[in-house]
């Protein structure tokens, strides 16, 4: 990240795109006006125009005696048998009226409609179909989803260190691993049918094996990924004007890791397999699968570096660019450093807090992914890589 980080901000400061970039950004949040009044004109004899409008204060003194303002409290019907009781004001009705109990229940489920929704499936599909056919995806699909959900109640503050996707994967693996246990089976046996491979290429090619529920997700972020062209062509002339700042450090970066990390993991006793893994650690998990398995590195470890990666750079992401002090206004630096850097979780963050820093983190992401498919697709170079952890 420091790497990036510098060799972007350095790139726009030599072809002088900083600036640009500031004047973008002050187009991009508007006109703001100073909300104190220094252009307000002072009026004559120096009297603020507050105390212009204020009547005048009259030098005589208040003839009215605190006695007489005050009135005298109301006889009681005991000491005053002529008197009639005090009767007090009616007072306001309340507004607004309070709901009916069916219409609260209404607002409860309106607001939690997808939970109800999954764990009624969870509850009346999944568990039926698993224990009456032994078919898992059903109940462990719901069960993923239901668990995330439950992650994104957290409060705010502990959401800062226990991110979503990493609670939710740690609860989904221990309900599939017990729900396993009620029909006999183990961990391995529980991972192997929550993916199977089967995914919607292979099913549309007439595979008749079914999907688990890791291959409905993974189908869903192939999906995910491809929608993220759409902050890049809403944001095409910025990636045309900032096209080097951003090309040039995924390059470097991109061949940096590809040789740097097998090395250095290799070198501190990690296995030879996993070591070639660390070398898509980058990457989104659409493309560190294919980047393993052209170095013949190990799947799992790979798919379990990249999403790492991800969960780590969205949690100290932006406090780390802050104590390198790039400026908040630098979407440049900021898009292209998460990208390059924590791919499509990063680029998930940026789309709610920084729409352009997203367009550009999404094409450094892809840029980044796409440079390292493509030299571990070629043979001289992915032997090479495999030559520095001993293959």
């Amino acid at each position: 990240m420091v790497g990036t980080a510098y060799m972007t901000r350095g790139l726009q400061l030599a072809v002088g795109s900083s600036k640009r970039t500031i004047t973008e950004r002050a187009e991009e949040m508007g006109h703001e006006t100073d909300e104190i009044p220094m252009t307000t004109p002072t009026p004559p004899s120096g009297r603020t125009p507050d105390a212009e409008s204020e009547p005048p204060h009259s030098p005589r003194p208040s003839q009215v005696h605190l006695a007489d303002a005050t009135p005298p409290p109301p006889e009681s019907p005991d000491t005053a048998g002529t008197s009639t009781p005090t009767i007090p004001p009616d007072l306001p009705a309340q507004a607004p009226l309070p709901l009916p109990r069916a219409k609260k229940w209404a607002v409860v489920i309106a607001a939690n409609l997808d939970v109800v929704t999954y764990f009624l499936l969870f509850v009346l599909v999944g568990i039926p179909v698993y224990y009456s056919t032994g078919y898992a995806m059903p109940i462990q699909l719901t069960f993923s989803i239901l668990t995330y959900f439950g992650s994104l109640a957290l409060p705010p503050t502990w959401r800062q260190f226990l991110h979503p996707v990493l609670v939710s994967a740690l609860f989904t693996v221990l309900g599939i691993w017990v729900i396993g246990l009620t029909r006999g089976r183990d961990l391995d046996s529980t991972l192997r049918e929550y993916k199977v491979g089967a995914n919607y290429a292979r099913v549309w090619n007439g595979s008749h094996q079914l999907p688990g529920a890791g291959d409905m997700f993974s189908t869903v972020l192939d999906a995910s990924i491809i929608a993220l062209a759409l902050p890049m062509y809403q944001y095409r002339r910025e990636l045309k004007q900032h096209f080097l700042a951003i090309v040039i450090p995924n390059v470097v970066v991109s061949v940096a890791s590809l040789f740097a990390y097998p090395w250095i993991c290799f070198a501190i006793g990690i296995t030879a397999e996993r070591s070639l893994a660390f070398a898509s650690r980058s990457l989104t998990l659409a493309l560190a699968i294919p980047a393993t398995a052209n170095l013949g590195g190990d799947a799992n470890t790979g798919a379990a570096v990249a999403i790492m990666s991800g969960i780590v750079g969205v949690l100290i992401g932006q406090r780390f660019l802050a104590l390198l002090r790039i400026p908040e206004d630098d979407y440049v630096t900021r898009g292209v450093t998460l990208g390059a850097n924590s791919s499509a979780m990063a680029t998930a963050l940026l789309l709610r807090t920084d729409p352009r820093a997203a367009a550009l983190s999404s094409l450094a992401m892809s840029l980044f992914g796409a440079i390292t498919v493509l030299f571990t697709s070629i043979p001289p170079i992915a032997n090479a890589v495999r030559s520095l952890v001993g293959l």
